[in-house]
């Protein structure tokens, strides 16, 4: 068996900006149907990459054939300069649901049991698991059957499980979803605590833009099995640099005054089933304009205000997604 000290995991090991993931001409059918078709990307050492996409991109795919789950038809999965086939013990993944746990375990038995499978024991282990479990505020709940869990320290667990082993490379499938706002937020901290002082390389996979948006070094969207971009969060929000305002109307849009939304020149969009509408500009003067349309066709404002970028827009349009009404 294997003994290490959990504390070195946490002392930076640098190497920065080394390609640790690196996905090459990925193809895979499924009968007729191209699930993924010819994706590319590469995952940079210590960085958070969001892998992105509508249900049936391909997203899933994508990261069940990094773990070798899926064998694809055409392209190479390299981790560390290797095939992925002999190195699936550089990855640790956590995959969207309730089944990455033993339910009638504790979170102390679950982490040493996943140990155990890797190899890893020992005096240390014992050292290791209280270690993990104390940063993710579990200590007073290491000995409770993870049945009896909320759903927030379920899914601590689950994520203390793909670091009790200590590999290289983290892959998490919606890591939040279901979560309330404080096991979301302990979540995300966790994740970025990860990331910087773990030196693990996170590829992350989930619909909550605004998660995207707060721990993402680098996007990859997919969209009807292609990548439709690659490239850092600062950059994709530079490139799709405006002015969004929020507007919030007197009352709610009728049918009728959408329909006039949607003869403007410009692109409206509406929030809160129509109590208020958003409006991406590049020129601060047209503002001003879209005040005297607005009032032209009987739709009176209360409040505008301006917002900061949104990268929620930027992967709508990307992704050709609509905004919910």
């Amino acid at each position: 068996m294997t003994e290490y000290c959990i504390n070195d995991i946490f002392r930076k090991k640098g190497d920065d900006g080394i390609g640790v993931l690196e996905v090459t001409n990925l193809t895979k059918y499924y009968g007729k149907v191209k699930a993924v078709d010819d994706i590319s990307f590469s995952i940079e050492r210590g960085k958070i990459c969001g892998i992105l996409g509508p249900n049936g991109s391909g997203k899933t795919t994508t990261i069940k054939s990094i773990c070798n789950l899926i064998i694809p038809d055409k392209g190479t999965i390299k981790i560390f300069g290797k095939d992925n086939r002999k190195a699936t013990n550089h990855i640790s993944a956590l995959f969207e649901g309730t089944r990455n746990l033993y339910w009638r375990l504790t979170p102390r038995e679950n982490l040493r049991y996943f140990a155990g499978i890797r190899g890893i024991g020992g005096k240390a282990l014992e050292k290791n698991i209280d270690i993990l479990l104390d940063r993710f505020n579990l200590t007073d709940k290491r000995d409770v059957m993870v049945n009896n869990l909320s759903r927030g320290m379920q899914q601590k667990v689950a994520i203390a499980m793909t670091l009790i082993c200590d590999t290289e490379i983290v892959l998490l499938d919606e890591p939040t979803l279901g979560l309330d706002v404080q096991s979301y937020l302990d979540i995300k901290n966790i994740l970025i605590d990860t990331a910087s002082n773990m030196d693990k390389t996170i590829l992350l996979s989930t619909h909550n833009m605004a998660l995207v948006q707060d721990v993402c070094d680098d996007v990859v969207i997919l969209s009807k099995g292609k990548k439709v971009a690659e490239d850092s969060m600062e950059k994709l929000l530079n490139m799709f640099k405006s002015m969004t305002y929020e507007i919030i109307l007197a009352e709610s849009l009728s049918p009728e005054n959408k329909e006039h939304l949607s003869r403007l020149n410009y692109e409206f969009y509406i929030i809160n089933d129509g109590s208020k509408i958003e409006i991406d500009i590049f020129d601060f003067h047209d503002i001003y304009k879209i005040i005297e349309e607005l009032k032209n066709i009987n739709i009176f404002i209360k409040e505008i205000k301006q917002k900061d970028v949104n990268f929620e827009r930027i992967y709508l349009s990307l992704t050709d997604e609509e905004v919910n009404s």
